[in-house]
């Protein structure tokens, strides 16, 4: 017989999974601003290969790492807004950390009709090249990254906890360059 978990139970087990998290990621060295990001290349939905170096240094990219979850879902329009502003200047790039869930990142291309690339990449490969550790089925406690023509991180977040106006200021500061 399947056991409902009660709410107290429920923030119990979140807050010692994040606290384990915490702990576990201590003293490690994540991506910092300042740092160059390092190349890679995954597959779209539809299996096109897409290399992060090629947008460099025609373009600035916002580079956005999740497992797509509710509270990150919610930012998505401002994200294709912005693309659809600033696209000649500017790329946008989601990254799917579901592993082998295809249906939810399909279902996001078609609820946001999101035109920026959704790359998958089930084994977190680049999360554990940024040193972006999380728990299994969670969002990277930094999952969002501005990365200028060079490559190099100038602002790191996560997509549900910066304001707008914070994520516009740092998009036009990067922009504003090319």
């Amino acid at each position: 017989m399947l056991r409902i978990l009660s709410p107290i139970s429920r923030v119990f087990w979140k807050a010692f999974i994040y606290a384990r998290w915490l702990f576990h990621s201590f003293g490690k060295k994540a991506m910092e601003a300042g740092e160059r990001i390092p190349d890679f290349t995954l597959r779209d939905l539809y299996g096109q290969p897409v290399t992060l170096s090629h947008a460099f240094p025609k373009k600035a990219v916002v580079l956005w790492l999740t497992n797509l979850c509710s509270s990150c879902e919610e930012r998505i329009g401002l994200l294709q807004r912005v693309y659809e502003e600033k696209r000649d200047r500017l790329e946008i790039i989601a990254i799917s950390t579901l592993g082998d869930d295809r249906d939810t990142p399909e279902r996001i291309l078609r609820t946001h009709r999101i035109d920026f690339p959704l790359l998958l990449d089930p084994e977190d490969w680049v999360g554990r090249i940024l040193e972006f550790e999380h728990p299994e089925n969670a969002c990277p406690l930094y999952n969002l990254l501005i990365l200028d023509q060079s490559g190099r991180v100038r602002l790191k977040s996560h997509l549900s906890a910066i304001s707008d106006a914070k994520f516009l200021d740092a998009v036009r500061s990067i922009v504003a360059v090319s």
